[in-house]
């Protein structure tokens, strides 16, 4: 079992691994609440570009004269619209570890002991062990260790409230210094999908996601002019075009935003190591936390801005 110390704001020092000040605990569910469903924001990026490129698709159909050639397209934009929707399995799995590993943060840190408490620790430890696992069959060079997860279970089934209260500092500690590595390689993934260059099957060619959104950009406004060309358009058509727009600057934003949290999170968590092996009050290290609550707060802001 595993787990974690952490400070917050005006916190007192720390005298002992054995206890946890209240603040503290709530300050590592934060945490954990925080980064709980940290891989909508990526996936986001991922489904609302094949949200833009479907329907820009269905206007340059419509702008064909053969029919022939006019269903071939739809059977592209079909095809095209399969492969978006299915990331890499290295991808996939990088998202559910670090869920998973949020989800455990929190339950670690939860001040009440029940038996739903109790439920989620055998699915939460056995779930990341068992990524953890996939992701070395895939990722072959990875020396990340089977084994973190099983804390989660162990702290709950000893024993209850009691015991929870009595090695939750000890135990924390332990989770948090066993999965720092873990989440380093998992920030280094997520940055190489949001920076590194794509495999595109259909034209076998590599390509940044930046790139790939500035495309669609000038792909909706070419396909939607050929369209128009050939079509009176509706108000409904306007109005999705204009919705499309709206949602392309959301993706940049969206794609811009998640590097910079992806970034604070790796930082949040080598702070909150660092205020562990410290023992001691460091009111600078919850700069990082701060902002990556900010950081947050402000992608579920731009998801909010997407309409599919």
């Amino acid at each position: 079992m595993r787990k974690i110390i952490i400070l917050f704001f005006p916190i007192a020092l720390l005298t002992s691994c054995a206890s946890l000040t209240k603040t503290q605990i709530e300050t590592v569910n934060q945490f954990g609440q925080t980064c709980s469903g940290f891989s909508a924001f990526p996936s986001k990026i991922l489904t609302g570009l094949a949200e833009v490129r479907m329907v820009r698709g269905i206007y340059a159909a419509n702008s064909i004269d053969s029919a022939d050639l006019h269903l071939q397209e739809l059977n592209d934009i079909y095809g095209l619209n399969k492969n978006d929707n299915t990331q890499s399995l290295k991808l996939d799995i990088t998202f559910q570890i670090i869920d998973q590993y949020a989800q455990s943060l929190v339950l670690l840190s939860s001040d009440s002991y029940s038996t739903n408490l109790k439920d989620k620790a055998f699915t939460s430890g056995v779930g990341l062990d068992s990524l953890i696992s996939i992701y070395k069959t895939i990722d072959k060079t990875s020396k990340i260790n089977v084994g973190i997860g099983e804390a989660v279970g162990q702290l709950i089934i000893l024993g209850g409230k009691q015991y929870i209260k009595h090695k939750q500092a000890k135990e924390i500690k332990k989770f948090v210094t066993q999965a720092d590595p873990l989440i380093d390689l998992m920030t280094k993934n997520l940055l190489e999908f949001l920076q590194g260059k794509h495999f595109i099957k259909s034209t076998g060619d590599s390509a940044s996601l930046k790139y790939l959104i500035d495309y669609e950009t000038i792909a909706l406004q070419r396909d939607y002019l050929s369209f128009l060309r050939q079509n009176k358009a509706s108000i409904d058509n306007e109005k999705e075009y204009l919705k499309l727009k709206s949602n392309i600057d959301a993706i940049k934003s969206l794609q811009m935003q998640a590097i910079g949290a992806t970034q604070c999170l790796r930082k949040a968590h080598s702070q909150l190591l660092v205020i562990i092996e410290k023992k001691k009050k460091l009111k600078e290290r919850f700069v990082g936390l701060q902002d990556l609550f900010g950081d947050v707060k402000q992608l579920y802001t731009t998801i909010g801005k997407l309409k599919f």
